[in-house]
């Protein structure tokens, strides 16, 4: 029994810091790079487009796969870091926005270019955003003209 352990861990594909990864977290799969291995089944990672208060500690098994390049649109946010956000469950009223909850874009800003996660669908042409690598105090509400052309 315990030589079956011991092939079966040693057959695991290991993760080196830096990987781009998919790992099984909130309520589904999500992008993330990993941080520190902590042992040998256990990786910290760091959730892309997500604040470093929600790095994990994840066992080998939730890891699912690993990513070739970072993801250009990672999942919408998940109830559990919506919930601690305070915002509440996209709402639609009459026009349907073209963007959602989660969705990456890039934002005009008193003249220059930043990139933004979308945390709030206002209205139709109105979103409140969080700046990336920001704190939630530059986070705001936006017109749709704000966000720029070709967006992540």
């Amino acid at each position: 029994m315990l030589a079956l352990a011991f092939l079966l861990l040693g057959c695991q594909d290991s993760y080196r810091v830096g990987d781009f990864v998919l790992v099984e977290w909130c309520e589904g799969e999500y992008p993330a790079y990993v941080l520190d291995r902590k042992g040998r089944t256990r990786y910290r990672v760091h959730f892309d487009g997500y604040e470093t208060r929600w790095d994990a500690e994840v066992p080998f098994d939730r890891i699912k796969s690993r990513l070739t390049e970072p993801p250009q649109t990672p999942p919408p946010l998940c109830d559990r870091v919506a919930q601690a956000m305070g915002l509440k469950k996209q709402e639609t009223k009459g026009a349907v926005s073209p963007y959602k909850v989660g969705a990456r874009v890039k934002v005009s800003w008193q003249g220059s270019v930043y990139k933004a996660t979308i945390i709030e669908v206002v209205d139709a042409e109105r979103f409140k955003v969080h700046y990336d690598g920001h704190e939630t105090a530059w986070d705001e509400v936006i017109g749709a003209e704000r966000v720029v052309a070709g967006t992540q």
